[in-house]
């Protein structure tokens, strides 16, 4: 479950848009929630307050409190979110850190230390799970945008596939 508690974030710049003021909001597990709204109306700052950037990367000021399954996100080291939750970004080429698909999908879990053989039986349980299996021995540079967001979402799942909760992706 994400909880926002009386959340309020400013990046420092009042004038230059993207906080939030006074956000009560919670996700329940397996809800699926669709952020819209104009250009600095504090889409990515919800996001970011979700997957930790703010306040471990992203300075400002923060009031009240964000939980990831009754952790607080402030208190939680960004390492420990990472297996908590993950983000899609708009444009997912920028996130990739290997020129080949399938060590995108190991990279995630080999940062996390988890044992070769699990990475293994992680990947291919997400190959299975989202039909993947044409995206697989690629290049990153060679897929379609909407391949290359694919990709970026699998590699989040393989960090969920171990104990296969339904972990929490953000676009």
């Amino acid at each position: 479950m994400i909880d926002f508690q009386n959340v309020s974030f400013s990046y420092g710049e009042e004038s230059s848009g993207g906080g939030i003021r006074n956000v009560n909001l919670t996700i329940n597990t397996g809800e699926f929630v669709l952020l819209t709204g104009e250009s600095g109306c504090g889409k990515t700052t919800i996001t970011r307050l979700v997957n930790g950037l703010v306040p471990h990367y992203y300075e400002g000021n923060l009031e009240g409190d964000v939980l990831l399954d009754g952790k607080s996100v402030s208190d939680t080291p960004l390492y420990d979110l990472a297996a908590m939750v993950g983000s899609v970004f708009q444009n997912p080429k920028s996130q990739f850190f290997n020129v080949d698909t399938d060590s995108e999908l190991a990279f995630a879990c080999e940062n996390l230390g988890y044992p070769q053989e699990d990475i293994l039986k992680r990947i291919d349980r997400t190959v299975s799970d989202y039909h993947i299996e044409d995206l697989m021995g690629r290049s990153v540079f060679a897929l379609s945008g909407g391949r290359k967001a694919k990709n970026s979402l699998c590699f989040i799942k393989c960090i969920a596939a171990g104990n296969y909760g339904p972990g929490r992706t953000i676009f």
